[in-house]
């Protein structure tokens, strides 16, 4: 009875041990664009502060923003930079508006998730569009920074490349080159996922004495 007992314990922790194995091996069979998407399906809702930089070819810092983000899934965000370099980008999740309040302007149009692959629209996007939209890698530092690489397929992208930095979960960093070739960095803080955000966050209202420019 005692021999059987410990051959079943064996068997039961072989079980364990095999099913372990197979859990470890599915998280590393997960693609760059899978992990990914795991991450940031944790974003339902998310609001924080941010930095933002306008960096050289070097790296060095050329000019400073400050800001706020606040991202609803799906397609819905408000992200505002403060002066001097002020602007509000509304999504409703089928229109965004630009406002410049410097130029007196807003722009609207409908909301192409293709073309329109801003940092907002990335982070509350559909997120299962990851893969179809971009090509993905990652690298994990020594001290289990992740950075992923994120390279639009579709031509007409506004943005060259896109890097994610996330560490023990949280979004830290999101860097970009556009087209022209104009980096910029943005350091996140005050983050807080799962926030309660009302939907009327994310309906613009025009200004007073402001043109607008209908692009619908």
């Amino acid at each position: 009875m005692v021999f059987l007992l410990k051959r079943l314990q064996g068997v039961s922790i072989s079980v364990i041990g095999m099913a372990a194995l197979f859990f470890s091996m599915s998280l590393w069979a997960a693609t760059p664009a899978q992990q990914l998407t795991q991450h940031l399906g944790n974003y339902a809702s998310l609001q924080a502060d941010f930095v933002q930089y306008l960096l050289d070819s070097s790296g060095s810092r050329l000019q400073e923003t400050r800001g706020q983000m606040k991202l609803l899934q799906p397609n819905k965000f408000y992200w505002q930079t403060e002066d001097p370099f002020a602007q509000t980008i509304v999504s409703n999740g089928q229109e965004v508006w630009i406002y410049d309040p410097d130029l007196e302007q807003v722009t609207v149009q409908i909301l192409d998730t293709r073309v329109t692959a801003t940092p907002a629209l990335l982070l509350s996007g559909d997120q299962q569009m990851i893969a179809e939209h971009f090509e993905v890698q990652v690298n994990i530092g020594s001290d289990g920074m992740q950075q992923f690489v994120l390279v639009p397929k579709d031509t007409e992208s506004l943005y060259e490349s896109i890097k994610l930095y996330i560490f023990d979960g949280q979004l830290k960093q999101m860097q970009l080159v556009d087209t022209l070739q104009q980096k910029t960095a943005m350091n996140f803080f005050n983050l807080v996922q799962g926030a309660a955000i009302s939907d009327q966050v994310f309906q613009f209202q025009l200004p007073a004495d402001t043109d607008l420019i209908d692009m619908r």
